[in-house]
Formats: structure tokens, C-alpha cells, sequence
């Protein structure tokens, strides 16, 4: 999927790439620089030369030399992710190695070539290829001889050499923060490789690479800063270290490398751009560009997350939004709004399995949280729309929510309300004279729920530095969410939802395999079919959008259908391999259909953490009351604040 926000972070880069070469101040290429260019070349070299010879290694070889070749080459791919993934964002996630299920490409024969890395194909016991078919054995090995030939046209199609004449340390210090903050979330989370062992040696593969680029600054330090620089060399040593020593995918202390090594290293990267006069590079992203950590709390800019990034007037906006998301006026009965199904004082959700119809019976989902919403780039559990102003359109114009018949309806309604006027000529000031639109009423509920945001929860409070926020339950718990559990290789830091780090420009979403009900005895898959539907794409079977696990603990039931009513039965269908247990197969299926053989301990430690992700402060207010109306709608005065159903 390629929506228009990762276009135009592409293109941003392009542009600002274009514009470095013609810099003359600390954007300006440097020995640093340029040795970072020569680091990236070699390793970029390096990989094409192993994807010729990789094919050769399947299936004519033993189970030990073809984990052995199969890691070599993910770890290589890990090597030049610092600067690819930077300068060829939407060639990284659409064609190389992300395992993105957002990204999947119905690319014959059936599969797309990054399985070859996230899959893999071939990595299988020597027991099992001797007993598969010969047509089966064939099909691996023209799989893996396609998908590696492919790589290496998409690598030549680059001309990588000839595409970057040029680094400046402004781009590289840019391409370090983001490769930092891409470890501490898809990398520890094993977001890139559904075989666990290969996931470790990769992150420590990745940390070489930057540790090795760090270093070309650290010798540019001036010699009044010899105690800093020995400083960061030893950190940089000892997290090296760390991940020599502790290979156990399973008991890996993730919580341990983060706070002690990553996030330490991720501030001194932003302390030695600033001691060597490197500007911060500025484009249109997701992130500030003076953050030097995933887990601040002032990490995100949220104007990258809104259609229109030049809006003025968001306070008073968000004030009117707020009105109108609980004001049953936008309703064809004037008894239900949006609150109807996200009520503040159950986490913006309704506690209903799937919400209530216009006519009092079932809609076909359940209704997930508000909070935090404005950090997905697409909205609904299938994805169908990419802005929460389009969001808010659908669902005033849906029969079965709101049962709009119309706008023009709506808005005569609203402009027989004098407060209502006034509070949209303070928001809208070209209302005065053009008068009140569509445009501006789901403009105004939209930036509304983008000031409900929660992310300063107990975890939040402990990654920034309060060692007293957790317990060592919670942080085991931690430890298996990203770790034994998987949950971190699809529900990604520091948002734990679906929008993929370090650009956070796309929604992920996976197939499961959910059931029509909660039981364990009898499955039966339900029919609801998901992002096929409004996307026509066979592989998307099933597939619906990874909600946030961000106040999980208040947002019961679970699933797109709500058949979960508690965490514990959700950890269970994970624990089981989701719809695997049943039997449940298909190309269209993105998760591993192995059991995660959780304990007893492991299963309450990883609940106890998802309850420390709960903080709804500042987002419970309701209206204390909502705007008079005159004339043929004063009936409407006796209107229920949030909706009587």
C-alpha cells in the first residue's frame, strides 16, 4: 500500500538530497562524510555478491550450511539498511526485506520476493526436504533463484553508485537517529524475520554498521571533549559486547539494552552533531527533528499526521471538534454521535463486542479506542481511508452508524445554533463569509481527536528515566512482548500499534485466523474478510489494521469482531498460533504457525506490562453542555450530550 503521506516523504527526500550537493554550510561533504558513503558502498557491493551466490545454496546443502548462508545474508541485509533504508525508503519497504504485510505485493508466482528474507523458503530440516515432493523442491529453489535475481535488478536499477555522489553529515547524523530508532522498535521486536534465531545476529549486525559511522565523528571531537569521546567509545564497546554475550532469543534482556545501551547512544548521536555544528535536518516526517529518543514524550510532529500540516487555529478548532463529537446533531435521529461508540470514560470505546447499529442491532465490528488514533495513517479496521477527517465522513454518512441523510441537512441544523456560528467563524474564519461546509465539520472533529493522545503511561514514565514506574514483573513482561511473545514484530514501539517505525507512513495490518467465537474447541474462521474487500487483493484474506495495545487493559472486548472478552484469552490465541491451531492455512496468513510456548509466569509478567501502557489523563471531559438551537430545530434542545444510544 502506498498512501500519499510515504509518497511524499520519498519525494522529500529526493528533494532534500538534490539540495545538499549545493550546501555550503555544515551540510557540506566531509572525510566523515564520505567515508560513511564508502562504508555504504562496500556493504551495498558486498550483498549483491552474496545473492549471486545464495541460490546455489538451495536445496543441495545440509540444514547447517543453509542457516548458516541464509543468516550471513539477512545479517548483510541488516548491514546496509542504515543508509538504504534512508535513502530508499519506499524501494525498502515495497521490494527488499520488510516483512510488511501493508506492503505485500501479488507478484507471481504467489508470493513476494521479500519472503525470501522473511519467510525464508528453504530453511527447513533435512529430514523435511527429503520427504517434500520434487515439485515442491523445485518451486523453492525457482523461487529463491527469482527473488534474488530480482534484488539484485532492484540494486542495479538504483545505481546506487552513481545516485549518491554525495553524502553530507546532516543526512548521515538523520540516517543514524532513524536507524536508531528502527533497532529499538522493528529490530528488537523481530519485525523484519519470522525465524526467531536469525533476529539477534541481525541487531548486532546493524549496531556494527552504526557504531562503525559513529566512530568517523567521534575523531572529528575537538580535544577538549577527550572525556566524552572516551565516554561513548566505551558505551559503544560494552553494547557491543552485550550483544555478543547474550545470544538467547527467548531470556535476550531487551528492556536492558534499551535503557543502558540504545537510548543512551541515541542521545550522544544528537550530543555530537551538535558539538560538531551539524544542523539537524528538517523535511516532512513524522518525527522532530531535535528528538534524540523514541520514547520522549514530545517525539512526534503531529502536522505530519494531518492532511493540511499549514493549519492554524487547532486550539480553537479542537474546541469546536469536541462539541460536535459528542453533539447527537450530526445524527439523522438526533439521538446518536460519535461518542455513542467511543465514550471517554471507557477509553473512547463502548465495552460492546461490535457496536450498536442505527437500528439497535449489531454492526459487523468492534469499536477500537480514539486515543492515539492520530498517529495511524489509515483508519478502520480495513484501512479504507487515510485521514480521520474522512473517517468521520464515512461514519456520519453510514446508514447503519449515524444515518446521515445528507450535509446540507447537518449544516442547517448547526447554523440555526448563533453559538454554533460563532464557534465556527473562531475556527473557520472564510465561514464568515462563505458560511459553514462539510469540509469544516469533519475538519473540526478530526483535529479534536488528534489532542487525545496517551503516552505518558508507567512504561512511558520508565523509559524516561523513572526507575520506580515498573516492576521487575512488568519489565519481564516487556521483555516477552517484544521478545518469546512476538507481539513486538507487529505491534511496534513506541505507539504499539500498526503504524511502522522509523517514518511511522504506513498502517501495517495481518491475517490471524479469528474466529467467529471464543471457543477453543470448535473453529470456525469468521467471514469477515477484511482488507480484501476494500482493497480487491486476494492476499489481504482476513487481514484487518494492528490496532495500538496502548490501553488495552481499559479496551475490552478484543478483536476486529470483539470475541475476546479478557487479555488472558487473547495471550491464549496467540500462545496456540492463533488460527494455526485450528489448521488454518493460506497464503494470506502473517503469523507463524508454531505455538510461542508462553508459561504460566511468561503469560501474566507480558499482561501485567500491556496494564503499565494504560493513560487516558486529559482525554475523559465531556461537553458541559452543547449549543442552542432556534427556529424550526429549538426541539432539538432537549438533545442527550454524547448521544441516548
Amino acid at each position: 500500500m502506498k498512501n500519499r503521506l510515504f509518497s511524499a516523504l520519498c519525494l522529500a527526500v529526493v528533494i532534500l538530497f538534490c539540495a545538499a550537493i549545493f550546501r555550503n554550510n555544515s551540510g557540506t561533504k566531509t572525510s566523515a562524510a564520505q567515508k560513511a558513503r564508502e562504508i555504504y558502498l562496500n556493504e551495498m557491493k558486498r550483498l549483491d555478491s552474496m545473492l549471486v551466490a545464495y541460490p546455489t545454496y538451495f536445496l543441495d546443502s545440509n540444514y547447517a550450511a543453509r542457516v548458516r548462508v541464509y543468516t550471513d545474508l539477512a545479517r548483510q541485509f541488516k548491514r546496509v539498511e542504515l543508509f538504504f533504508l534512508y535513502f530508499y525508503p519506499e524501494k525498502a519497504y515495497t521490494t527488499m526485506w520488510q516483512p510488511i504485510q501493508a506492503t505485500k505485493q501479488p507478484v507471481g508466482p504467489a508470493l513476494p520476493d521479500n519472503f525470501l528474507i522473511a519467510g525464508p523458503f528453504g530453511i527447513d530440516a533435512d529430514s523435511v526436504v527429503a520427504k517434500s515432493s520434487k515439485a515442491n523442491r523445485d518451486f523453492e529453489k525457482m523461487f529463491i533463484t527469482r527473488a534474488a535475481n530480482n534484488f539484485r535488478a532492484t540494486l542495479a536499477g538504483l545505481q546506487y553508485e552513481k545516485n549518491i555522489p554525495l553524502m553530507t553529515d546532516a543526512q548521515v547524523m538523520e540516517a543514524m537517529k532513524l536507524q536508531m530508532f528502527n533497532i529499538t522498535s522493528v529490530g528488537l521486536g523481530n519485525g523484519d524475520f519470522q525465524l526467531n534465531p536469525v533476529n539477534l545476529p541481525c541487531v548486532q549486525a546493524e549496531i556494527e554498521v552504526w557504531s562503525k559511522v559513529l566512530r568517523l565523528y567521534l575523531a572529528q571531537l575537538p580535544s577538549s571533549s577527550k572525556n566524552l569521546k572516551t565516554q561513548i567509545e566505551h558505551l559503544l564497546n560494552e553494547t557491543e559486547k552485550y550483544l555478543v554475550l547474550n545470544t538467547d532469543f527467548d531470556t535476550f534482556d531487551r528492556m536492558e539494552l534499551l535503557t543502558s545501551y540504545l537510548n543512551p547512544l541515541s542521545k550522544h548521536l544528537v550530543t555530537v552533531r551538535k558539538m560538531l555544528n551539524i544542523h539537524a535536518e528538517h523535511r516532512f516526517a513524522a518525527l522532530n527533528p531535535e528528538t534524540s529518543g523514541l520514547f520522549e514524550a514530545d517525539i512526534f510532529n503531529l502536522s505530519f499526521f494531518t492532511p493540511d500540516s499549514s493549519v492554524t487555529l487547532f486550539k480553537e478548532r479542537a474546541e469546536l471538534g469536541k462539541v460536535l463529537f459528542f453533539d447527537p446533531i450530526l445524527s439523522d435521529n438526533n439521538e446518536r454521535s460519535c461518542a455513542s461508540c467511543h465514550k471517554p470514560e471507557m477509553a473512547f470505546t463502548d465495552g460492546l463486542g461490535k457496536s450498536m447499529s442505527f437500528t439497535l442491532d449489531q454492526l459487523l465490528r468492534n469499536a477500537p479506542t480514539v486515543i492515539n488514533s492520530v498517529f495511524q495513517p489509515s483508519q478502520f479496521w480495513d484501512s479504507r481511508v487515510n485521514s480521520l477527517e474522512d473517517q468521520a465522513d464515512s461514519v456520519i454518512m453510514n446508514p447503519n452508524e449515524m444515518h446521515g441523510t445528507s450535509f446540507e441537512i447537518v449544516t442547517e441544523r448547526i447554523t440555526a445554533s448563533e453559538d454554533y456560528i460563532k464557534l465556527f467563524n473562531k475556527a473557520f474564519p472564510e465561514t464568515i463569509k462563505h458560511g459553514i461546509a462539510r469540509k469544516h465539520i469533519k475538519s473540526a472533529i478530526a483535529t479534536y481527536e488528534r489532542t487525545l493522545v496517551g503516552l505518558n503511561s508507567r512504561f512511558d514514565k520508565y523509559m524516561r528515566g523513572d526507575k520506580s514506574a515498573l516492576t521487575s514483573q512488568e519489565i519481564n513482561g516487556f521483555n516477552v512482548f517484544m521478545g518469546k511473545g512476538r507481539c513486538g514484530s507487529c505491534h511496534y514501539a513506541p505507539l504499539f500499534n500498526g503504524t511502522v517505525p522509523p517514518y511511522f507512513a504506513i498502517s501495517d495490518h495481518r491475517s490471524l485466523g479469528v474466529p467467529v467465537k471464543d471457543t477453543m474447541s470448535k473453529y470456525e474462521l469468521d467471514a469477515d474478510v477484511g482488507l480484501q474487500h476494500s482493497t480487491r487483493n486476494p492476499l489481504f484474506k482476513s487481514s484487518f489494521k494492528v490496532p495500538t495495545v496502548r490501553n488495552a487493559a481499559l479496551t475490552a472486548p478484543y478483536m476486529h469482531n470483539g470475541i475476546y472478552q479478557t487479555l488472558d484469552q487473547v495471550v491464549d490465541f496467540y500462545n496456540h498460533g492463533a488460527g494455526n491451531k485450528f489448521g488454518f492455512r493460506g497464503l494470506f496468513i502473517t503469523i507463524l504457525p508454531d505455538s510461542l510456548n508462553l508459561n504460566v509466569t511468561e503469560k501474566k509478567d507480558l499482561i501485567s506490562f500491556i496494564h503499565t501502557l494504560t493513560d487516558t489523563s486529559g482525554t475523559s471531559e465531556r461537553p458541559k453542555h452543547l449549543p442552542k438551537i432556534k427556529g424550526k430545530f429549538a426541539a432539538l434542545n432537549d438533545r442527550i450530550i454524547g448521544g441516548k444510544f
